[in-house]
Formats: structure tokens, C-alpha cells, sequence
């Protein structure tokens, strides 16, 4: 629930697109950019039993959406460039202490960055980290990185939070976790 206006907002963008939805799990993102419109819509996770769930999910709702499992970090470099225009990557948590935020940030840049370097120019990239450990600002230096690494420029159309009934609370830094954005590559 903490991402359902971050997927309509991605939703807005998916008519006519072909899609990539990484870390499926349920098959939220991908299912919303199908009612859409999307002309595509191919989801990806490395779970069996959240691909189950997710076929499942578009059968009741009666779209197409093509479901594969697969490690995202596997098959990110084995793409064709181009073969999408809009890829949306909504992870678990990479790290739930603060020690491991290093190993986390460096998985964060290598989805980010391969993301990038197959998107063509105008396409669309919609990120997500729901750790708090990986503050705003660590995720925006990251983002700027991959970018710089990938040779692209983002144009950023929003960043968003969580939901509302996910309140933030100033003084419990733990419910600051949810940093949303979504792109144009130019």
C-alpha cells in the first residue's frame, strides 16, 4: 500500500510503452502500466511463488502481461538496448542496517545504471528504494553516478514518498524510508 500513488503515477506515463517491470513481486507496477495502455508490459522476479501471485493477479484483472523469473541483477547486462522505453525498478530493501549500506548502495547503482544504459534516449525510469538506511541523499548521489557512468541525462518528471497511511514521523527517522522517482533519460 505505501506505493499505490507512486504506481499511478507511473501508470500515467505506460500508454504505448513497452515496459520492464523489475522486482515484480506481486505484479503491482507492471499490472497498473497494463490498465494503462502499455503496449508491453514484461515483469521479472526472482521468485516463483511472486510470479504465481502475479499471474494470478493479471488473470483476475484481464491483462496481459508477460511474467518471467529471473535475478534482475542477471539479467539486466543480457538485454537488448531499446527493447524497452520504460523500466521500473521497485526492489525489496538492499540493507536493513547500517552497516551493510555500502553493499547496498553499489546494487542500487549497478540496476540503475544498466537500466539507463538500455533505455534509449526519451525513454522512461521509474526507481524505488525502501530502506530507510539508504537516505534521499544517498539515493540522488547514487542516481547521479549511474548516470554519469551510463552517459545519460535524467530529467526528472517527480519524486515522490510513501503513501500517506505510511505517515512520517520527524522524530522516528526509521519511517522517512520510501524515495520514489521517475524519469526521462535525455
Amino acid at each position: 500500500l505505501d506505493q499505490k500513488y507512486n504506481r499511478a503515477a507511473a501508470a500515467r506515463i505506460a500508454p504505448g510503452k513497452s515496459v520492464l517491470d523489475c522486482f515484480t513481486h506481486t505484479g503491482s507496477f507492471g499490472l497498473n502500466c497494463a490498465k494503462a495502455g502499455a503496449k508491453r508490459v514484461h515483469s521479472v522476479d526472482v521468485s516463483e511463488t511472486a510470479i504465481a501471485c502475479a499471474k494470478e493477479n493479471a488473470a483476475r484483472n484481464g491483462l496481459s502481461v508477460e511474467y518471467e523469473v529471473a535475478n534482475v541483477f542477471d539479467l539486466l547486462p543480457h538485454l537488448t538496448p531499446g527493447e524497452f522505453d520504460y523500466i521500473i525498478l521497485d526492489p525489496p530493501a538492499f540493507t536493513k542496517s547500517r552497516k551493510t549500506t555500502d553493499n547496498a548502495m553499489r546494487g542500487y547503482k549497478e540496476i540503475n545504471y544498466r537500466a539507463m544504459k538500455l533505455l534509449p534516449r526519451g525513454g522512461y525510469l521509474a526507481t524505488a528504494s525502501c530502506s530507510h538506511f539508504a537516505t534521499e541523499e544517498r539515493f540522488i548521489q547514487m542516481l547521479r553516478q549511474a548516470a554519469a557512468d551510463a552517459g545519460r541525462q535524467l530529467r526528472q518528471i517527480e519524486a515522490r514518498q510513501q503513501a500517506p497511511d505510511h505517515p512520517i514521523l520527524w522524530n522516528v527517522e526509521e519511517t522517512n524510508y520510501l524515495k520514489f522517482f521517475l524519469f526521462q533519460v535525455v
